[in-house]
């Protein structure tokens, strides 16, 4: 149903990012339901006295937040939100942010959740969760020496594995986009850092990671907590010798 209520008249400059707001407060408050159709453009454009132009835009920005969805020949509908979809909008900023440090706190975040995100897999782990962390560090250990794509995706893998472990979906939806950029920042460390041989590397992840299996294998929180500790240690201290060796290159 079409808003009533008087127009205002608003600053083209400002105009779509009013609609955006507007819609989606509309949302939260559930005057559009999930699945509802809302108003066409021509429709939004007498709400706000607004051009097609600035509605457009607005209707972009929502779909691209994951807000509505935009079905062609139809219109545009709230959209079914999903974990997924959260988890998609934390990937689009890391993947556009432009903090110099966002690798190094990206470790300092995953030292603050990762240990205790272990010492709950050891609680909580099934034993589905266990074959598939078993299977994943046998991967890793016929891993081939230099093949750092499928080592980092291993490696990315593991931790994601472990997480599911400690059987919460909501650190599972936190943790996923921090997971993803370990690829990323792992490629360009393990890339160019050359103190540490492919081999040496390989190796000193499949203890780490050997040591967190056997730990939550064997229920034990405590040992689970400090194994991913000491890796997490390890992670931050490679990144840090890279970045040394970067300033003053």
């Amino acid at each position: 149903m079409i808003d009533k209520r008087p127009k205002t008249q608003l600053d083209t400059s400002t105009i779509s990012q009013v609609i955006d707001r507007e819609i989606e407060n509309s949302i939260k408050i559930k005057k559009y339901s999930i699945g509802e159709k809302l108003p066409t453009e021509n429709e939004f454009c007498e709400i706000y006295s607004a051009s097609r132009t600035s509605v457009r835009e607005a209707l972009n920005r929502l779909k691209t937040r994951g807000l509505i969805e935009i079905r062609k020949g139809s219109g545009a509908y709230v959209a079914e939100l999903s974990s997924q979809g959260a988890m998609d909008m934390l990937n689009l900023y890391f993947e556009m942010s432009e903090d110099e440090d966002l690798a190094y706190n990206t470790i300092k975040t995953r030292q603050f959740f990762e240990p205790e995100i272990a010492a709950q897999a050891a609680l909580k782990r099934t034993e589905e969760n266990l074959r598939q962390i078993e299977e994943n560090l046998e991967n890793l250990k016929n891993c081939k020496e230099g093949d750092i794509e499928q080592e980092t995706e291993l490696d990315k893998d593991f931790h994601v594995l472990v997480t599911e472990s400690a059987g919460n979906s909501v650190v599972k939806i936190i943790m996923q986009p921090i997971f993803n950029l370990i690829s990323t920042h792992r490629k360009m460390v393990y890339g160019k850092h050359n103190q540490t041989s492919n081999l040496e590397r390989l190796k000193r992840t499949i203890r780490f990671h050997s040591d967190i299996y056997s730990a939550i294998l064997n229920e034990d929180s405590r040992e689970a907590f400090y194994q991913m500790k000491q890796s997490l240690a390890d992670t931050e201290k490679i990144h840090l010798e890279y970045k040394n060796i970067n300033s003053h290159n």
